[in-house]
């Protein structure tokens, strides 16, 4: 019986370990990638409702429009009074029953992301959650904004085991992403690959955290 608890017990970790390799930290769009490799982020509106519960009372919609600047937003409130203060930006009292529109500041854009690909654990094999959030670069790379760019894709990995090893990983799994991309069409010369093992964390976090197993893509040009 206790043989039995342990081969079950153990069972259970290993699909629970495979499944956090295999699921991204948070969700990821073709477009949120083009905000943040080249800084055409539209506006990003939240409109609160009454009668959505579930969503409690926030609906996100995203505004593309090529007239408003990248790093601002504009909130249309009708029959609202806005009231201004130096330093604050406008409030607005919205009528009971009626939807009220706020907005966001756009995020800041650093010519770079995470690709938020997953792979089978200790491989280069990307899963098939993987290959979905490599659909979303695919996405990205054919909008005007990316057009004709070019990128450098980054392995990393965090520190657990050898360095040797590290680095070959992160450089197979960089490739891997490419290997995918071209297959789905992707002209592979707009892309240059490069292995970093685990000589550059995420700052602030140390070489043996798990959030370092990560695919950068990287605006070059």
């Amino acid at each position: 019986m206790t043989v039995k608890f342990l081969l079950a017990a153990g069972a259970l970790l290993a699909s629970t370990s495979a499944w956090a390799q295999s699921s991204p930290a948070s969700e990821q769009t073709a477009d949120d990638l083009v905000c943040q490799l080249s800084g055409d982020c539209g506006a990003v509106d939240i409109e609160a409702t009454k009668d959505k519960p579930e969503s409690r009372g926030f609906k996100l919609a995203r505004k593309n429009s090529a007239s408003e600047p990248a790093n601002t937003a504009t909130v249309t409130r009708p029959k609202a009074k806005a009231v201004s203060d130096a330093g604050r930006s406008a409030a607005t009292k919205a009528s009971p029953g009626r939807s009220r529109i706020m907005t966001t500041p756009a995020r800041p854009v650093a010519g770079r992301a995470d690709l938020q690909v997953s792979f089978v654990t200790g491989s280069a094999e990307l899963t098939e959650a993987g290959r979905r959030e490599a659909d979303k670069v695919i996405e990205a790379l054919s909008r005007p904004a990316l057009a004709g760019k070019k990128f450098r894709i980054e392995g990393h990995t965090d520190s657990v085991g050898s360095r040797d090893f590290n680095l070959d990983l992160s450089k197979r799994r960089a490739q891997a992403v490419v290997d995918y991309l071209a297959s789905k069409g992707a002209d592979r010369s707009r892309f240059a690959v490069t292995g970093y093992g685990f000589d550059k964390p995420i700052p602030g976090t140390s070489a043996s955290n798990g959030a370092n197993r990560r695919v950068e893509i990287v605006l070059v040009k």
